[in-house]
């Protein structure tokens, strides 16, 4: 059903009881049972939706609560929503005294005269006992609503005075500790009176006025400090671009490509290479000539001909002693040998019988 059929539906100039509970006889909350009196009321045309929202609102005895309420009802909801509003009172109740009830269902029709909209919602009222910050806590965990909206006195107080005035401010605590957002709803007097008086305040600048006559950081003669970007080509640009993406040589414009011809052509213009009167000599005979090595290398050849590696005599002593010990394992290796072949020569020789010769 569409928002115009529900707002102007013949039934929705009232609201209709649904289930109410009454929990603060029992003096003990539970996780999902405060110790509240629970009225729920629901507009004649209001229907559930996929899109459905909650929104839980404090309201109270002060006129910044009212205000609050009132453009929740306003600017925030729609019909198929859903508000829940809490009152919480801090001192104890009397169980024989009913006089709570009364006040619970006086507020619940104040409430539905606010919807000048006529709204199709559904209204919930949490009239709770308890302290204040612990209940809302508590109730916020049942109904986990998707906004919180709580009035503000408007007072913006600076040095120890805001220190103390803001210390017991409820909507400072919902901002703070608040598991859900939070709007904190101004008076629009309070507003309206502020926004003028920072619009006559002579010393308030905008943005640009403040850059009007005053040198950049990187114009300064610190300006070296600061890495600026270096200029690149457009070329040395997209090389690494290339490079860090990976891509092949062809986006790379540093990259030039082979010309085929131009290595062939400078292949065709090498110079043969001298061939002496000797060398054809010994082809003519059916030989082979001798390579002829060049001059840098047979410069180097004869230079590590020259050369000869010095070793320390304590080197030469411990390769000494190597050798020797080398020598003498090998020496007792090869008598072992020899005793074994020895032994293995004699057994041969003796007769099967195993007895001794005569």
């Amino acid at each position: 059903m569409a928002t115009e059929t529900l707002t102007e539906s013949p039934r929705s100039q009232r609201f209709e009881s649904h289930v109410a509970f009454d929990n603060v006889p029992l003096g003990d909350a539970t996780e999902y049972n405060p110790i509240a009196f629970t009225l729920n009321y629901r507009h004649a045309g209001f229907q559930f939706r996929r899109r459905h929202r909650t929104f839980m609102v404090g309201v109270d005895d002060n006129s910044y609560s009212d205000h609050a309420l009132q453009w929740l009802l306003d600017e925030l909801v729609d019909d198929g929503d859903e508000i829940v509003c809490v009152r919480v009172i801090e001192t104890q109740v009397r169980l024989t005294n009913k006089q709570y009830q009364e006040d619970a269902k006086s507020l619940m029709a104040s409430i539905q005269g606010k919807n000048f909209q006529n709204r199709a919602i559904s209204l919930v009222l949490e009239f709770a006992v308890g302290k204040l910050h612990n209940t809302f806590q508590h109730l916020i965990k049942i109904y986990q609503p998707s906004m919180l909206v709580v009035g503000t006195k408007g007072r913006s107080l600076d040095g120890v005075q805001g220190f103390l005035v803001n210390r017991s401010s409820f909507s400072k605590y919902c901002l703070q500790y608040s598991p859900v957002p939070v709007v904190v709803v101004r008076p629009n007097e309070k507003r309206e009176k502020k926004k003028a008086k920072r619009a006559h305040d002579p010393s308030r600048q905008s943005y640009v006025q403040m850059l009007l006559g005053q040198k950049h950081e990187a114009d300064s003669e610190n300006s070296s400090v600061y890495e600026l970007e270096p200029n690149l080509t457009a070329d040395e640009e997209a090389h690494r671009v290339a490079v860090a993406v990976g891509l092949p040589a062809s986006y790379d414009p540093t990259i030039k490509p082979i010309d085929p011809a131009t290595l062939l052509k400078n292949y065709g213009r090498r110079q043969p290479a001298e061939v002496s009167k000797e060398a054809l000599a010994i082809v003519s005979k059916g030989g082979l000539p001798a390579e002829k090595k060049p001059a840098d290398r047979e410069e180097s050849e004869s230079d590590s001909e020259g050369e000869f590696e010095a070793t320390p005599g304590d080197e030469l002593l411990r390769r000494q002693r190597l050798h020797n010990m080398e020598s003498n394992e090998g020496a007792a290796l090869r008598a072992e040998g020899r005793k074994l072949s020895s032994g293995s020569a004699d057994s041969d020789e003796d007769p099967p019988g195993g007895g001794a010769k005569t």
